[in-house]
């Protein structure tokens, strides 16, 4: 990760991407129970035990903290789908099994990352700074396409007529709904869900969209 873009003077040495990486943590830590608006520069050098003009010595500004951030998030989120399309990763795993490995991860990055996704989002839907949609489109151009040849692989499980549109819709439907669940849910009702209950239900849905019986594949589990 370099953030060039974002930063006064990108760190060299050990200790000032340790002090860096603190202030983004404080930063995504404020943003839980915060708006990207609320959060204060003083916030996020109170918690990580740092100074306003070490945070100046970082970033240009309170913008460039929230790009800096979200080109974190993109760069860990890359890395860990990138894991799971290692050629030979699924090989011999039946088609829920695959889908439900990525629904967790989803789960699980999303429920980590919640202040933080929901930030980006409202800024994306805000801003016209192009970076904000550009990195989350060159993911989805660079890694769906694998992740469609995967599913692909089992389409004579599926009896959707049409196993590539299947395939992007029903993963649209999976991401979207989390999406809203993870992050807009907790804010406008008393409804939760556990991650596993998530995993679950987000595999089913998508298994029968694809025309896989929920009960065969369940049982292949």
């Amino acid at each position: 990760m370099t953030f060039a873009a974002y930063l006064t003077q990108p760190p060299q040495q050990e200790r000032s991407r340790a002090s860096m990486h603190q202030m983004l943590d404080a930063a995504a830590q404020i943003l839980e129970t915060k708006t990207f608006d609320e959060l204060t520069i003083a916030e996020v050098v109170q918690r990580a035990d740092a100074s306003v003009g070490a945070f100046y010595g970082r970033f240009r500004d309170k913008e460039a903290l929230l790009q800096a951030l979200d080109e974190r998030f993109f760069v860990e989120f890359e890395q860990a789908i990138t894991a799971l399309l290692t050629p030979g990763h699924w090989d011999g795993q039946p088609l829920p099994a695959i889908i439900a490995e990525v629904a967790r991860l989803f789960v699980t990055t999303y429920s980590q990352q919640r202040g933080v996704l929901r930030s980006l989002y409202l800024k994306a839907r805000q801003s016209a700074d192009w970076r904000f949609r550009a990195r989350e489109q060159r993911a989805w151009d660079e890694l769906f396409p694998r992740f469609q040849s995967v599913l692909l692989a089992h389409a004579t499980a599926m009896t959707h007529p049409d196993p590539p549109l299947a395939i992007r819709f029903g993963f649209q439907q999976m991401f979207y709904t989390l999406r809203e669940v993870l992050l807009w849910d907790s804010l406008r009702s008393d409804t939760t869900y556990g991650d596993e209950e998530l995993v679950t239900e987000l595999t089913r849905a998508y298994l029968a969209y694809l025309g896989v019986a929920v009960e065969r594949a369940e049982a292949a589990t």
